[in-house]
């Protein structure tokens, strides 16, 4: 409470008034009528000190009590004329009575010294609190900026957050059931391989649930879930897939975007390899350079075609990568050797 009252009393408007303070003291020296000219220079600086002292006091005084009552009175502290006016008078009316209270008046005129006082250093007092007012309004105007810039940064932070997992959402569910339909037809006529598929998509939901709500996860994570998708794959496609993993082990505590390097393998094997009668092979990597992790899904299958890159997954992890890293992160595709896609997401790391 104390604090908020007190708020703009600082050493700067301290030292303004110590100033204004001491200019008062040097002129009341020089002033004929109050005698300090015809002493030597000791009885000059004795009673520029005291006056000094006595002008400190009226003036702190004064700039406290009037800061009290522009805090007090809140936004129409600073936006009230009248509340301004009110602060100016209450200040040079504190400041009289403390000087009163002290004796630093003289004993024979009183009443009129205190009048004379007090509207000598109203105006003092209407340049200060104008001064407070404007200090005050610009405090409160950069309290409001930051209040409106943080809200602005939350609502931003929140409707990435809602973005992303709207993208992440987006997984193909054909998948799922291609996988259960592949299940109960392997049940009808080779159940060992339907108890291997039942098996292997258990793994791969195990490992992908949790990262439906997450915003990333390690590299071990991921290739982890890929390679249960691999497995539900070579069940289904037998002969036609080959597949091979290669992260090295120091890469494998790295963090990435969840399920992303999933839907670079699901986009392989629904584009590339899939649509094949031979089907084909699909190899995934990882590697690092200077700055920067590299996750490679390369594949054999039918290579470029006139809408390739454009389906909605590779969609999605453009999108991804432009929320979580702007132009930091990139997905690049390009033309495997002898035949099929190269694609290659590269995220900065550190």
């Amino acid at each position: 409470m104390v604090q908020r009252l007190l708020n703009g009393l600082s050493w700067s408007g301290i030292a303004l008034v110590s100033v204004f303070c001491v200019l008062q003291a040097v002129e009341w020296v020089l002033m004929p009528r109050n005698g300090a000219m015809g002493g030597g220079f000791d009885d000059m600086a004795l009673a520029f000190i005291g006056r000094l002292g006595v002008f400190m006091v009226m003036g702190i005084t004064m700039l406290v009590v009037s800061l009290v009552v522009l805090n007090a009175a809140g936004r129409a502290g600073r936006e009230n004329i009248g509340v301004a006016v009110l602060a100016a008078i209450a200040g040079a009316t504190a400041g009289t009575l403390l000087r009163y209270g002290i004796g630093a008046v003289p004993a024979d005129e009183s009443p009129r010294f205190m009048i004379l006082v007090f509207t000598s250093w109203i105006g003092s007092g209407a340049v200060l609190v104008a001064g407070y007012v404007l200090y005050l309004r610009a405090q409160s105007n950069d309290s409001e900026a930051r209040t409106a810039e943080l809200r602005r940064g939350a609502l931003e932070t929140q409707q990435l957050a809602t973005r992303l997992r709207l993208l992440q959402a987006q997984v193909e569910p054909h998948f799922l059931f291609n996988t259960l339909s592949n299940v109960r037809r392997l049940g009808q006529t080779d159940s060992s391989a339907g108890r291997a598929m039942l098996g292997q998509l258990t793994r791969y939901l195990r490992a992908a649930l949790p990262r439906m709500r997450a915003d990333d996860s390690t590299l071990a994570e991921e290739i982890d879930l890929v390679s249960a998708y691999l497995g539900v794959q070579k069940i289904r496609m037998g002969e036609r897939l080959d597949f091979a993993i290669d992260a090295p082990a120091a890469l494998l505590s790295a963090r990435v975007p969840a399920m992303m390097l999933a839907t670079l393998v699901e986009n392989a094997i629904k584009h590339g390899v899939g649509p094949l009668a031979e089907g084909g092979s699909i190899r995934v990597s990882a590697e690092s350079a200077p700055g920067v992790l590299v996750l490679s899904v390369a594949d054999s299958g039918r290579g470029f075609r006139a809408e390739s890159g454009s389906g909605v997954g590779l969609a999605n992890v453009r999108a991804r990568l432009a929320a979580l890293y702007g132009e930091r992160a990139a997905l690049e595709l390009k033309a495997n050797t002898p035949r099929g896609v190269v694609a290659s997401i590269r995220l900065p790391v550190g």
